[in-house]
C-alpha cells in the first residue's frame, strides 16, 4: 500500500519512520502521542530497572495546553475521564522515550491515579478508567493492571488527574 508506514525497520528502510502496532492502534482510535514535555524539576520522566519501567506521575498537560479543574466542583466525570485518557498518552510518550518502541511492553503492571477533587466527590475510579480503558484497548489482556485511585486537594499545574505507572517490558 503506497504511503503506509513500515511495520518493522530493515536495512533498506533505515531512513523511513517506523510505527509500532500500538501506535497503529492509537491512529485507528484517532489518537496520537503528544510531544514530550520536559520534567518541571530535578527528576526523570521514568526509569527502567531490569524488565520494569517506572514512570513519574504526569497529568493531562501538553506543551501548549492543560485540562484543569476540580472534580465535584467544575468538572464532569466525562471531563475527568478525558483528562485521564490524555494523561495516559503522556505516560506512553514517556515510556517510548525510555524503551524506544511501545511494542516492547509485555504487560501493564500497575497505575496509580490521583484525582483533584472536592472532599464530597467519590468517583475516582470512574475518572481513572480513562487511563485504564485506553491501556486495555491498546494492549488487550496484557493491558489489564493493578490500580489505585484516590482524591487529592491539588495536583501539579492544577491538572484534573496525575497518574504514574509501572510497565513490564521485553529487551
Amino acid at each position: 500500500m503506497m504511503g503506509a508506514l513500515p511495520r518493522k525497520p530493515n536495512a533498506n528502510q533505515a531512513s523511513e519512520r517506523y510505527m509500532s502496532k500500538v501506535e497503529d492502534k492509537l491512529t485507528e482510535l484517532g489518537l496520537t502521542l503528544p510531544e514530550h514535555v520536559a520534567p518541571s524539576g530535578s527528576y526523570m520522566v521514568g526509569y527502567r530497572s531490569g524488565n520494569l519501567v517506572f514512570t513519574s506521575a504526569v497529568g493531562p498537560r501538553t506543551n501548549d495546553s492543560n485540562i484543569t479543574g476540580v472534580m465535584g466542583a467544575d468538572c464532569t466525570i466525562e471531563d475527568g475521564y478525558e483528562a485521564a485518557r490524555r494523561t495516559c498518552l503522556r505516560i506512553l510518550t514517556n515510556v517510548k522515550s525510555i524503551i524506544g518502541d511501545l511494542d516492547k511492553v509485555t504487560h501493564v503492571v500497575k497505575i496509580f491515579g490521583m484525582v483533584q477533587a472536592t472532599s464530597e466527590f467519590n468517583g475516582y475510579a470512574q475518572v481513572v478508567n480513562g487511563c485504564s480503558d485506553l491501556l486495555v484497548s491498546l494492549y488487550g489482556e496484557e493491558g489489564k493492571h493493578a490500580r489505585s485511585s484516590m482524591g487529592v486537594g491539588r495536583n501539579p499545574f492544577d491538572g484534573v488527574v496525575s497518574i504514574d505507572a509501572v510497565f513490564e517490558v521485553a529487551d
